[in-house]
């Protein structure tokens, strides 16, 4: 093989190992529609942090559990919203924040939810 051909193997490996790596851990590039099924100790870690963050962050509007009313309408735990729905205001509300805080804040959201 050539230097230039060797070169480009072991960047496509590097390139491949990387992507694997942080698809493995969750990851996905900021903006990603990727998804991942979250399972375990994972889906325990997640909660665990968007419970911390909610309560932190959001609970002053819509208490731990999301069932204060609010003037804009029902509470939290009683809209029907769907993933997609609840993944973009929580990506709204949280901009400026790592996208695991984000998922790990839609993933505590989903379980006070009415499912739709």
């Amino acid at each position: 093989m050539t230097k230039r051909r060797t070169l480009g193997a072991a960047l496509l490996l590097l390139s491949l190992s990387v992507a694997k790596l942080l698809f493995a851990q969750g990851a996905a590039p900021s903006g990603s529609q990727v998804k991942t099924a979250i399972t375990g100790e994972d889906r325990d870690r997640l909660l665990a942090a968007g419970k911390t963050l909610f309560v932190e962050r959001c609970a002053k509007c819509h208490d731990e559990r999301g069932d204060k009313p609010l003037e804009t309408g029902l509470p939290l735990s009683q809209r029907e919203l769907s993933a997609k729905e609840l993944a973009r205001i929580v990506s709204g509300r949280l901009k400026d924040s790592p996208d695991e805080d984000k998922r790990a804040v839609t993933l505590y959201i989903s379980t006070l939810l009415t499912k739709k």
